[in-house]
């Protein structure tokens, strides 16, 4: 919960905050979490690439290079790209702690936790939970993928449903814990915070 509000807090504070949050990002990481973050980085490449191009060449103002006029990026767009990309890199970061601190059947537990209330309108909060985890551990799975594939085959890779093996038949015993006191502090002062940042 605290990293979805994150990922949104990130998109709205200043540069000051941005270098505060690095400096305590980098202080947090160790072996595994940098390995993770590099893995997470390296295919994001296109992606923090294409945001940089498409602020730099969309956004008007000043042109970097005068000598190509309006045909080149201004320097608003190219700062404005890099804050962006500078947002996604320690969302990507915040991530990998997550995913690198927390075990896989805690995750499934801290989802369906954070899904249980929607049982009470009627809708199958275990199933959803299931399907988050199971996108998530096939995207795991494709990040930590070694050999070079090209754009088309990862194409037909996304679209083909992974092949059933006997891991996946067995059964998942999901340890549910009782909400404690601790935890509806934390609830509140993560809804407090979103109002405050509104």
């Amino acid at each position: 919960m605290l990293w979805l509000f994150f990922m949104v807090w990130v998109m709205l504070v200043g540069e000051p905050v941005l270098l505060g949050l690095t400096v305590l990002v980098l202080l947090s990481f160790t072996q595994p979490v940098r390995q993770q973050f590099f893995r997470y980085v390296r295919r994001s490449r296109i992606l923090l690439l294409v945001l940089l191009l498409v602020h730099a060449y969309s956004l008007p103002g000043v042109p970097l290079w005068p000598v190509l006029q309006g045909y080149g990026p201004s320097e608003s767009g190219v700062y404005s790209g890099l804050l962006q990309s500078w947002r996604l890199l320690l969302i990507l970061a915040m991530l990998a702690l997550l995913l690198t601190r927390l075990s896989r059947v805690a995750l499934l537990a801290g989802i369906y936790t954070l899904l249980a209330p929607l049982h009470h309108v009627g809708l199958p909060s275990e199933r959803i939970a299931m399907r988050i985890w199971l996108t998530l551990r096939y995207a795991e799975s494709l990040l930590q993928e070694t050999q070079q594939v090209s754009f088309k085959q990862r194409l037909r890779q996304l679209s083909t449903p992974p092949l059933v093996t006997h891991e996946m038949m067995q059964p998942l015993l999901l340890p549910v814990y009782r909400s404690g006191w601790l935890d509806y502090v934390f609830i509140m002062s993560v809804t407090m915070l979103g109002i405050w940042v509104r």
